[in-house]
């Protein structure tokens, strides 16, 4: 086996109405192997036309495009259960925004003026299955949950509700409000130390690495 040979690379579809940021994202990409842009879209259609052509294996998805708002086209392109990953890359934080993207099955949110490195963590972290928010997103989110202004609706129970008890359900939606082992187990009447196995089991069964991360894929997928 060549040891010096490439692994397959991410392959990604752009979806920007802006030529200049379409422009400029494939100019660094083309700059790591480990990445490789495969199509570009204009609009929401033509995103729909190009994953179904192409099978990217994620899509950077803008929100304000033309003839279909990237909500719609990411609810559309989940809608046929594609194993494509969908990161939404925005320049806004509007509440409609990141509840739209995140409750049509976005995979993650970021905004435009993401460091470059930190862009590529995300999106390999998204392709291996991860879900990710940026972490103005996420207390915006946490707001929103707290305030009782967040309200998701699916059409299919995601298979994770079946296997987290009532319980744990709770402790999920007070980590993705904010709130420490410590507050949640005041609030609980537990020690801290059994919100400590609470929160490793959920984090085990949710298939994530962190607390930021469990309260993107409750919040994406619905489980609070």
């Amino acid at each position: 086996m060549d040891e010096n040979k490439t692994l397959t690379p991410i392959r990604i579809l752009l979806v920007d109405d802006h030529n200049l940021m379409r422009r400029g994202l494939k100019g660094l990409f083309a700059l790591n192997p480990d990445y490789e842009v495969i199509g570009e879209a204009t609009d929401g259609l033509q995103a729909i036309e190009l994953q179904e052509q192409l099978k990217p294996d994620i899509i950077l998805m803008d929100i304000d495009l033309p003839l279909l708002d990237g909500i719609s086209a990411t609810q559309r392109i989940k809608r046929d259960d594609t194993a494509t990953k969908i990161l939404a890359l925005s320049a806004y934080d509007h509440d409609t925004q990141v509840l739209g993207m995140l409750a049509s099955g976005a995979d993650g949110y970021c905004l435009k003026n993401i460091e470059w490195e930190e862009l590529l963590v995300i999106i390999r972290l998204i392709s291996h299955g991860g879900v990710y928010l940026d972490p103005r997103i996420a207390h915006k989110v946490s707001h929103l949950l707290k305030s009782g202004s967040f309200a998701v609706e699916t059409n299919t129970t995601p298979k994770a509700v079946t296997v987290l008890s009532e319980r744990e359900r709770l402790i999920l939606k007070l980590i993705a409000e904010g709130f420490s082992n410590k507050k949640i187990a005041e609030q609980l009447f537990l020690s801290p130390g059994t919100i400590k196995s609470y929160v490793r089991m959920l984090l085990n069964k949710l298939s994530v690495d962190d607390r930021v991360q469990a309260a993107a894929k409750a919040v994406r997928e619905g489980l609070i």
